[in-house]
């Protein structure tokens, strides 16, 4: 697991999780690189931003809806201006309904709650990676 993004070789496929719970993105990188990704942690917004406009893009990423200052939705946003066809999952202790319906309704985006445990999430993960390579 790397923190904040770092150059990729031709075979990996990078997942960027934007997580400020430390043990949180940690279970969340070592899910990720058991599926054979490569899984790089922001624990901030600004740090994700720029690495979204200046690096090349990741196969996935994965968002939590509480993050610090509320700026998930900008990161999604952000997010789907740059990239409208890129698997998001939502990894949140959110109550899902709660969530904007432009998250919900998004075909490209999963929502997984923290506390179904990993399972889900590892199949939302598989998800993200075959539409990756489809």
């Amino acid at each position: 697991m790397t923190d904040d993004v770092t150059s990729r070789s031709v075979e990996s496929r990078p997942i960027w999780i934007v997580e400020d719970e430390p043990a949180a993105a940690k279970l969340a990188a070592d899910l990720c690189e058991a599926s054979g990704a490569e899984a790089s942690v922001f624990r901030a917004p600004l740090p994700f931003l720029t690495a979204l406009r200046a690096v090349e893009a990741p196969v996935a990423i994965v968002l939590d809806w509480r993050l610090e200052n509320e700026l998930s939705a900008a990161l999604y946003l952000a997010t789907r201006h740059r990239y409208p066809h890129m698997p998001v999952i939502y990894w949140t202790g959110s109550v899902s309904a709660r969530l904007p319906d432009m998250v919900r309704g998004d075909a490209m985006t999963v929502v997984v709650d923290k506390a179904d445990g990993t399972v889900p999430f590892e199949r939302a993960l598989a998800w993200a990676l075959e539409a990756e390579s489809a």
